[in-house]
């Protein structure tokens, strides 16, 4: 039996809402993170126990191909049967987006639902670089120094989010381009 999928809530007082990191709900095979793990997780039970905690919108950041590599059936149908609304923005494993001004735009409208008080659950596979880089970026966006946003992410989820140099890079470059103190 799995243990309930947890989801890792960054505190912080810039929007009235809730922005959680987890790890693929739904998962199957064998740990890229975890030797001599192998995950066998229900979509459905982890997409009930993500809205049970509160989760209203939740973002996959992973690829349309990872979703049959992790085995993931159902996930779009199991999260509408939990009322969840799915904001997708893909991004390569163990990279950075590949379109800033989509991925901007992407932030904006989940900024959007934080701002107007609702939970956000962004994941990749993990729950580690893709993940990471998001919530440090939409940090950066309400204000944070790109520093402030890494270290913070990486306090609440673990020292090995935002898993690269080229995402930490990415993290500081998005600063540079983003008015900060709230989204554009």
């Amino acid at each position: 039996m799995n243990a309930p999928i947890r989801v890792d809530w960054i505190p912080t007082g810039l929007w009235p809402g809730r922005l959680g990191l987890t790890f693929a709900p739904g998962k199957k095979g064998v740990s890229v993170y975890q030797p001599g793990v192998t995950h066998a997780r229900d979509v459905h039970e982890d997409m009930r126990t993500l809205a049970q905690g509160g989760a209203q919108v939740i973002s996959p950041l992973i690829e349309d191909f990872e979703f049959d590599l992790l085995g993931m059936d159902g996930y779009h149908a199991a999260a509408d049967a939990h009322g969840l609304t799915v904001v997708p923005c893909p991004i390569p494993d163990g990279s950075v987006p590949r379109d800033v001004a989509a991925f901007t735009g992407y932030l904006d409208d989940l900024m959007t639902v934080l701002l107007d008080g609702h939970s956000v659950v962004v994941h990749c596979r993990g729950g580690l670089g893709r993940a990471g880089l998001t919530a440090a970026c939409l940090l950066v966006q309400a204000g944070l120094t790109p520093e402030d946003a890494i270290a913070l992410v990486r306090q609440t989820r673990s020292p090995n989010a935002i898993e690269t140099r080229e995402q930490e890079r990415f993290v500081h470059d998005f600063a540079d381009v983003v008015p900060q103190g709230g989204h554009a």
